[in-house]
């Protein structure tokens, strides 16, 4: 059955941080290391500001991965990153390979083309091989590594950072 794609709602909220919890909890694809309470994650979808996103894959109306993309972080301090987003994905593991990601990404790059980002730039973990290759083929190019950046169950791993630029004059 074709993936529904849609925005998040607040009663979403149960499966988004069962789909999150269960990437969190498989302790290698995210830096995330805490599991989400149905409640932190109904008070993230409310919060979320009108250049923020919370896309959902459903399939058999199960909600089966999810992709945010809002503001960079550094975005709330100051208007010279106004134009670079973040995106974060998770999609829970029997259904990778499926196009689940892509179709989510389709999603989020119009989104974030319509609110006047110019460049998407995120932090993948070195090892994450699977989604290193998902970004890529979504026009991610790799910019740098830091060292030991994060550390999951005892052992320090590297990230590296990508960008995509979502117009050609941008580049």
């Amino acid at each position: 059955m074709e993936p529904v794609i849609r925005k998040a709602i607040p009663d979403d909220a149960k499966a988004v941080a069962s789909v999150i919890n269960s990437v969190i909890l498989e302790g290698k694809y995210t830096a995330l290391t805490n599991p989400f309470t149905v409640e932190q994650e109904r008070a993230f979808i409310e919060g979320l500001c009108n250049r923020s996103a919370l896309f959902v894959a459903e399939v058999d109306d199960e909600i089966i991965g999810i992709q945010v993309v809002e503001p960079d972080a550094l975005a709330h301090y100051t208007d010279s990153m106004q134009h670079v987003a973040t995106v974060g994905t998770w999609v829970q593991s029997n259904f990778r390979g499926r196009k689940i990601g892509q179709l989510l990404a389709e999603a989020s790059f119009k989104f974030a083309h319509a609110k006047n980002f110019k460049k998407i730039a995120i932090q993948v973990i070195a090892d994450n091989t699977g989604a290193l290759r998902f970004y890529g083929n979504l026009g991610f190019k790799k910019i740098g590594i830091a060292k030991k950046h994060v550390k999951l169950e005892g052992k320090f791993c590297d990230v590296c950072y990508l960008e995509k630029f979502l117009t050609r004059d941008e580049k």
